[in-house]
């Protein structure tokens, strides 16, 4: 994973700041981007597809639900370097999207 994090680009998302006193990293949908590489920071949750982020943002970790599996690439529309996500991740640096979908449901 680290050899994708130069290549990365957040740019915004139809999604919202987690709150900070929330409990859950993600929610079951939704997929979770956090500034710091340990959950931390600064975050944005993605509540659906999205084909063309467009928020500048530096992610350093992501959360996902349990069940969830996410695509989330470096270049609009879901392409260029794409990575399948079904577990959290912190091994990633300071990365960079521009696109990111749902692929399968938590019980699909």
């Amino acid at each position: 994973m680290k050899h994708f994090a130069a290549a990365f680009a957040v740019l915004a998302f139809l999604s919202s700041p987690v709150a900070a006193d929330e409990n859950a990293k993600t929610l079951k949908g939704t997929l979770t981007l956090f500034k710091g590489q340990k959950f931390d920071g600064e975050s944005y949750r993605i509540a659906k597809d999205n084909p063309s982020l467009g928020h500048d943002f530096l992610v350093g970790s992501i959360a996902v639900f349990p069940g969830d599996v996410w695509e989330v690439c470096d270049k609009p529309k879901y392409k260029g370097n794409c990575l399948t996500l079904s577990a959290d991740e912190t091994g990633i640096g300071k990365a960079m999207l521009q696109s990111a979908r749902l692929i399968k449901a938590a019980g699909d």
